[in-house]
């Protein structure tokens, strides 16, 4: 949505619609839903108000009562307060996502982000008193100006807090970005190794296990992105897409739903990216709902 606030009631009521009309689709197909992530960017930016009221159509259009994970990514903690982690858990959600990236204020400034570690350790202790009892957290190495020390301090820090679930990224740089640009002040990929292997001894020694991983374009170095669980913590979402076993479902802009077939191949219908072009595009939306639901009754 960036700065265009102009957009959000109505692209949040062109998503009222789709899960609606969704939901409709879904209960006519016999289908049911295991897990949820609300994600894919900051869904946070929406107030406390409008996150309920997102929740509550959430909650009108789906039957949920064999949905056994409910995730919504806090992302960015200066996106958090207690009264929105207060509404998202009261509205069911029983797992969040607070990412740090890093717990060195000089690297997050480095990096553009405007919380501060102070703010980590608040959202968390703030999430946890709403009723949350596992959070997920990402940490990156390779960012900006941090170095392995620091990089050993955020991961001792995160792991004091014995989330749920934490993920150690290696930076990846986008196109486009002032990072992919510049490229300034950046840790050296030997550098980066040791952190990537300091956080793998220390997590595997507090008894996190590694249950999934991924890499991305341009990272730093021949490195994954680890995930790491505590016992029975695991993200069911996260294994699902990870190993692209499930149909999912996927609602609003940028949305990619896939759709397993039983040759074990995957359709997939793409949603439109931009907030306007989801706005404008929504009836076309709409269609291919209907168009891959008579792909998943075709191939029941």
């Amino acid at each position: 949505m960036g700065k265009r606030t102009e957009l959000l009631e109505p692209y949040l009521q062109a998503l009222r619609k789709e899960l609606e009309v969704t939901g409709k689709l879904l209960e006519s197909s016999g289908k049911t839903i295991r897990t949820i992530y609300i994600g894919g960017g900051t869904p946070t930016t929406l107030s406390s108000s409008q996150m309920a009221s997102l929740l509550d159509a959430i909650y009108g259009s789906f039957d949920l009562r064999r949905c056994i994970e409910f995730t919504v990514e806090g992302g960015r903690p200066d996106t958090l307060d207690a009264e929105k982690l207060r509404t998202i858990r009261s509205h069911g959600a029983d797992r969040m996502s607070i990412n740090p990236q890093s717990m060195i204020d000089s690297v997050l400034r480095a990096s553009g982000r405007p919380h501060s570690a102070d703010d980590v350790l608040l959202r968390y202790r703030e999430a946890m008193d709403a009723g949350f009892d596992a959070i997920n957290m990402d940490l990156i190495a390779g960012l900006p100006t941090d170095n392995y020390d620091g990089f050993c301090r955020s991961l001792d820090t995160v792991a004091a807090l014995e989330a749920a679930n934490i993920t150690v990224h290696t930076l990846a740089l986008k196109k486009g970005a002032d990072l992919f640009e510049k490229r300034e002040n950046l840790p050296a990929g030997e550098e980066v190794a040791r952190m990537v292997e300091y956080a793998n001894r220390t997590l595997s020694s507090l008894n996190y296990k590694p249950y999934y991983l991924y890499r991305q374009k341009y990272m730093s170095g021949s490195f994954e992105n680890v995930g790491w669980s505590r016992e029975g913590k695991d993200c069911l979402y996260n294994i699902y897409m990870m190993e692209e076993l499930h149909t999912i479902l996927s609602l609003g802009g940028g949305g990619m739903n896939k759709v397993n077939l039983p040759d074990g191949t995957l359709q997939r219908f793409h949603n439109p990216k931009f907030p306007e072009q989801y706005i404008e595009q929504l009836d076309s939306v709409l269609t291919q709902k209907e168009k891959l639901f008579e792909l998943i009754m075709d191939n029941a």
